[in-house]
């Protein structure tokens, strides 16, 4: 058997993939069911980073720029452009240089209502990704061994604070918002899996379980889509509803993974995520507004759902190839 570190684990990629066609599935009104895909990203993510740095966290900060930025920027600096030009395209975003400048330092602040989030919407969850990787950066120089509690404890002290204190100061609501401790729940997943492998190792874990954890991951991804309509999920509420079943997804689909060869076109969807995560919505509101209706549930709006799906993932897939794989690899040479 491999050692942990050395092992590709194409389960929690694939699960990654199917993350984001929840979130797309969220941006669909009349179904409106899968945010939660956001809290199995911070989960994988805290997993990932644990994983990633085990022996090599040499250029960690500048990895996750390369990794994050360009297509971050890319898609900010288009939603600005479209701003100005098709400003009635926007319910609630405007175009205001300010809040550019903003979007791409990940400074959070208010848009508008209360409504904290830059001007691509969806990219709050990368200024809660840039912050973690800010913290998990400090906790590695103070010790790389101990990464992951101290990295928890600098993740922990906003979230406290702003508890304690119930400022009104933006940067702190925002990132005082318990969800960021499901990076926590993913550093402990980390763990967790480390666990689990050395028992599969030691030919203690039965394919049984594989076909077990198969079965609670698939019945919990559907609770959670089925039951979301029905929840408001904020504070330390998600963290518990959402943040815990997602951690036990994860470790569900690890376990899968040991036994079962995931299809390799849901691997490419894994790979693609981000791409798809951050480009999906202007389509989808596009075809909503222009095309399908998505207000209802029609046999012409499930169609929209198939169209718009498809859509979405040539769209990430081809992002993908042209900025995060070519253009990426390319600034690595570079740097």
């Amino acid at each position: 058997m491999k050692p942990f570190h050395d092992n590709h684990y194409d389960s929690i990629q694939a699960l990654r993939g199917i993350a984001a066609l929840f979130v797309v599935l969220e941006h669909i009104r009349f179904l409106n069911c899968g945010a939660f895909g956001v809290d199995i990203f911070f989960i994988i993510s805290g997993f990932m980073i644990m994983f990633s740095t085990h022996r090599n966290s040499k250029h960690f900060l500048i990895k996750r720029i390369v990794r994050i930025v360009p297509l971050y920027y890319l898609v900010t600096l288009g939603t600005f452009l479209l701003l100005l030009l098709f400003p009635d395209m926007f319910e609630q975003t405007k175009a205001n240089p300010v809040f550019l400048l903003k979007s791409l330092a990940f400074i959070p602040f208010d848009i508008g209502g209360g409504v904290l989030q830059p001007i691509v919407r969806i990219g709050w969850t990368v200024n809660c990704e840039v912050f973690f990787y800010l913290l998990f950066f400090i906790a590695m120089k103070i010790s790389h061994k101990y990464r992951g509690v101290i990295c928890s404890i600098l993740l922990g002290v906003p979230v406290l604070i702003a508890q304690l204190t119930m400022s009104d100061f933006v940067p702190l609501t925002f990132y005082g918002n318990p969800i960021m401790l499901e990076f926590v729940l993913g550093i402990l997943a980390y763990y967790i899996c480390m666990g689990i492998y050395h028992t599969y190792c030691n030919s203690k874990l039965s394919k049984g379980v594989c076909y077990v954890a198969l079965i609670v991951a698939v019945m919990l991804l559907a609770f959670l889509a089925l039951t979301k309509k029905q929840s408001s999920i904020l504070g330390f509420y998600r963290l518990s509803s959402w943040g815990l079943p997602a951690m036990i997804i994860v470790l569900c689909f690890f376990v899968a993974g040991l036994f079962i060869k995931v299809p390799r076109p849901f691997v490419v969807l894994g790979n693609i995520s981000f791409s798809l995560y951050l480009l999906h919505y202007y389509p989808v509101m596009l075809l909503d507004r222009k095309v399908f209706d998505f207000s209802t549930c029609t046999p012409y709006a499930l169609l929209g759902v198939f169209v718009s799906i498809i859509i979405c993932i040539l769209l990430g897939y081809g992002c993908w190839y042209l900025v995060e794989y070519r253009f990426t690899k390319w600034l690595r040479r570079t740097k």
